[in-house]
């Protein structure tokens, strides 16, 4: 009964310590991701950077075969994404 009755007692309190903590053990994960994700960025903007420099059809070319790439890329990631999830699915079914 006393176990109970401190369980009851009990309150969560959020202290900034305690806030500053949590938000260092996700920014230890989180961080590696946000670096591949900007790098993979300045990859495109370098490159498009870099093609300016021959002229404006130069640079409209390479701008539009890299969007054309990206949404295609995407596009083909998110099918087989959800085709794998319907296949593994069917087959734990059948």
């Amino acid at each position: 009964m006393e176990e109970e009755g401190k369980r009851e007692d009990r309150k969560w309190v959020i202290t900034w310590e305690g806030f500053v903590q949590e938000l260092k053990k996700a920014g230890y994960i989180a961080a590696p991701m946000v670096a591949v994700s900007v790098l993979q960025y300045l990859l495109q903007v370098v490159s498009v950077i870099i093609v300016g420099h021959l002229g404006a059809l130069a640079l409209s070319s390479a701008a539009i075969a890299t969007s054309i790439t990206n949404v295609t890329g995407f596009s083909l990631l998110v099918c087989l994404l959800i085709l794998s999830f319907f296949l593994t699915f069917f087959i734990k079914v059948l």
